[in-house]
């Protein structure tokens, strides 16, 4: 039985529309468990620390990216790397570490690195060209626990507190790691529906009607088991074995949600026309 003075309360004021709001989300009767709910998956977004590739040279972009990195394109009013930014902020994940390499000196004028209430953000230079899984090998030494690693260039509104959920869930049956994936025209991923896991990861893009890496993922500390080459990329190197031993699952929203990876100028072009659109407005 908890001691009397283990229990903590507060009183909170809400205004008559807001609580009308939380009534209506919550349901009746369910808004101290809605409330309770909601404080704890900010809580546990607060502890994954996030990291965000933004070192690649974007060479799809030739010539601009001899004069500018790839992920600062400007996508409306701002770059494509405050999109992934703005991404993690709105789902509480406040600790973000920036991977920069080529033309780093962008970035960092952009984004420098600050410490703030509700904002963390820190940068982790590469000294040379690591590709994708060389520079989550580059920032071992600050991902001790769950973490969460992202492409630079992608713009997206899907649910990442989902995401976190689901990993958790993936790791009780023994996964160690989670991609988030999108249903598209390419056969890059075979996925296991029923059981959520990825079977299978090949990278030459076969064409048909399948499933897609959309460049999200959560990892367990494990994975630098698997990730001991200073220079390898998970797409060739470190899913494929992954798949391969069962070890990572495929998170497939439930939800239509918006997807750019923007890594050509005609899905940099595709990008204006959605953001004059107003389909960016989250």
């Amino acid at each position: 039985m908890s001691n009397k003075k283990d229990i903590h309360k507060y009183t909170i004021e809400f205004t008559e529309n807001f609580w009308l709001n939380l009534v209506e989300v919550a349901g009746t009767g369910k808004v101290k468990q809605f409330i309770i709910q909601a404080l704890k998956v900010a809580l546990e977004a607060h502890t994954i620390k996030s990291l965000i590739l933004a070192g690649g040279r974007g060479t799809g972009f030739r010539p601009v990216n001899v004069a500018i990195p790839a992920v600062m394109l400007p996508i409306g009013y701002k770059p494509i790397l405050q999109y992934c930014i703005d991404l993690l902020l709105r789902h509480a994940l406040t600790d973000i570490y920036l991977s920069v390499g080529y033309l780093k000196e962008h970035i960092q004028n952009q984004f420098p690195e600050t410490n703030t209430p509700g904002k963390s953000i820190s940068l982790i230079a590469e000294e040379k060209p690591l590709d994708t899984a060389g520079a989550v090998l580059n920032a071992q030494q600050n991902m001790k626990s769950t973490f969460l690693v992202m492409n630079g260039d992608l713009i997206t509104n899907v649910n990442v507190n989902d995401m976190l959920e689901f990993h958790r869930k993936s790791v009780k049956e023994g996964g160690i790691a989670t991609m988030f994936i999108i249903e598209d025209e390419t056969g890059q991923v075979e996925f296991d529906i029923q059981n959520k896991r990825i079977v299978h990861f090949n990278y030459s893009r076969k064409k048909g009607l399948g499933y897609n890496n959309a460049g999200i993922y959560i990892f367990e500390p494990e994975i630098f088991e698997y990730i001991t080459k200073e220079v390898s990329s998970l797409e060739k190197n470190i899913f494929p074995e992954l798949a391969n031993e069962n070890l990572i699952y495929g998170y497939l929203p439930e939800a239509p949600v918006y997807w750019n990876h923007i890594n050509s100028p005609e899905k940099f072009t595709q990008g204006w026309a959605d953001y004059l659109a107003g389909k960016l407005g989250f």
